[in-house]
């Protein structure tokens, strides 16, 4: 026995509720160029419950709140010598918030097919920043704006922590048939693209 630790009397503390992590892999279905990717957008990419069975159906929130701790985009070259780029860019100052930056943009350009354009969009490290900290995963607030080449592979690294201490928030509306009770990553449409998640994860609109 270690012993500068007494034996408990009592059941230990304990941390009840895990902060847990998440990668999801998506990919572009077509160019995305200055797509607006919204808060709402990222609650739906990291996990709804289908309330129903057939398209249109009502969806919760898997997450009230969230973090990203981390966004990457590899966009590939379609043409040799045809220049492709990506970007990702934090919204300079979100609405519906009294916290903003420091703003950042990051962005890559590539001619060859043997490396894809590749850029990757973290938060500061002191928490000074919205970014840096949890969002409400149910608002319409744009966080981040992305462009990249049509067959680009986005990954979305999260922090989270699964809505069991009280009741779940309202998701969007699901598009595409679903089944009741199922958890979907909802596929994120902005810039004249969608970005899916990779099978098989269940993906849906």
């Amino acid at each position: 026995m270690n012993p500068s630790r007494p034996p408990y009397l009592a059941p230990p503390m304990f941390i009840q509720q895990e902060v847990r992590k998440l990668r999801i892999r998506c990919t572009s279905s077509a160019a995305i160029t200055a797509g607006s990717v919204t808060m709402a957008h990222l609650g739906g990419m990291l996990g709804i419950i289908s309330l129903a069975t057939g398209a249109g159906s009502a969806s919760s929130l898997i997450c009230d709140q969230a973090r990203l701790r981390r966004v990457c985009v590899w966009g590939p070259v379609a043409t040799a010598g045809t220049p492709v780029t990506v970007q990702l860019k934090y919204v300079d100052d979100p609405t519906s918030n009294t916290q903003s930056g420091p703003p950042r943009t990051v962005s890559d350009s590539s001619i060859s097919f043997d490396r894809p354009a590749y850029v990757c969009l973290e938060p500061p490290k002191d928490n000074s920043s919205i970014f840096s900290q949890w969002f409400d995963t149910n608002l319409n607030t744009a966080y981040f704006v992305i462009t990249c080449p049509s067959g680009s592979i986005v990954d979305f690294w999260f922090n989270w922590i699964l809505d069991d201490q009280g009741a779940t928030q309202a998701g969007p509306t699901i598009t595409a048939a679903s089944i009741l009770g199922q958890i979907y990553h909802r596929s994120i449409t902005t810039g004249g693209g969608t970005l899916g998640c990779v099978s098989p994860l269940n993906g849906i609109t």
